[in-house]
């Protein structure tokens, strides 16, 4: 599943304008299996809802994927904080520093 989730993510990330922004990093991430939501939250913060956080997710890994990705292919600079979130309990599970 992993493996899958992977190959999605990096197709959808860097498959993009290098222009597109943040509305067009945000619609990729959402496709990406096992994401139920993505969003800025101003400037500094990007939260990810995580349909199924029980399923061993590499938070460090979709992390690195989504910082790096937004930057080269959506042109979304560094400098934020992605938070990723569990759909049930509405609690942060993990926090990646995208400096």
């Amino acid at each position: 599943m992993k493996k899958i989730i992977s190959i999605v993510a990096l197709g959808l990330l860097f498959s993009g304008n290098v222009n597109a922004g943040k509305s067009e990093m945000e619609q990729a991430a959402k496709t990406i299996p096992g994401f139920a939501d993505a969003a800025f939250q101003g400037s500094s913060s990007f939260w990810v809802v995580i349909s199924n956080p029980s399923a061993g997710h590499d938070f460090d890994y979709y992390g690195a994927i989504l910082c790096n990705g937004g930057q080269e292919k959506f042109g979304v600079a560094k400098g934020y904080t992605i938070t990723f979130w569990n759909a049930y309990t509405k609690k942060p599970i993990k926090k990646f520093r995208c400096y």
